[in-house]
């Protein structure tokens, strides 16, 4: 058995961007560090629009070993006494959740209006920024059906 893949998800806004490729890593502790300095450098000079972001971290394709949220590691809180820094955590954690609800209301709202569009026989948004509109309920977890 040779050393394992790791592949990092970054998940912002609602979205998940996916690393096709991964990195070949030795233990869950250096992809752990690994994610820790991609975050950093992803928030740096940006830290407070992005600490609700994290990294979810996946070994040879199987599901989320760990993941990282921006706050954890996010040296600009280095100052502030335990409780404060838990207290900016657990917020941050709060805002990604909350973004990820709006991001599934647009997702949800842009697929009625569609949906809705296309019953009347009218013109209707097929895609946006690469997504396709109207989801395929008989995929697996609702999952967009790229074919159409």
């Amino acid at each position: 058995m040779g050393v394992p893949r790791y592949t990092f998800t970054l998940r912002s806004d609602g979205r998940d961007n996916n690393d096709e490729m991964g990195i070949a890593l030795t233990d869950n502790a250096s992809a752990y560090r690994y994610a820790c300095t991609v975050a950093r450098e992803l928030m740096r000079c940006r830290e407070t629009q992005t600490r609700y972001w994290k990294i979810k971290v996946y070994r040879d394709g199987e599901g989320p070993v760990f993941d990282v949220l921006f706050a954890t590691v996010d040296p600009t809180l280095d100052h502030l006494r335990r409780e404060l820094r838990t207290l900016v955590e657990n917020v941050s954690r709060k805002t990604g959740a909350l973004k990820d609800v709006l991001y599934a209301c647009e997702l949800s709202l842009r697929e009625s209006r569609s949906l809705l569009a296309r019953s009347r026989g009218k013109p209707y948004l097929i895609a946006e920024d690469g997504e396709v509109t109207i989801r395929d309920f008989d995929q697996p977890h609702g999952r967009v059906n790229k074919d159409r």
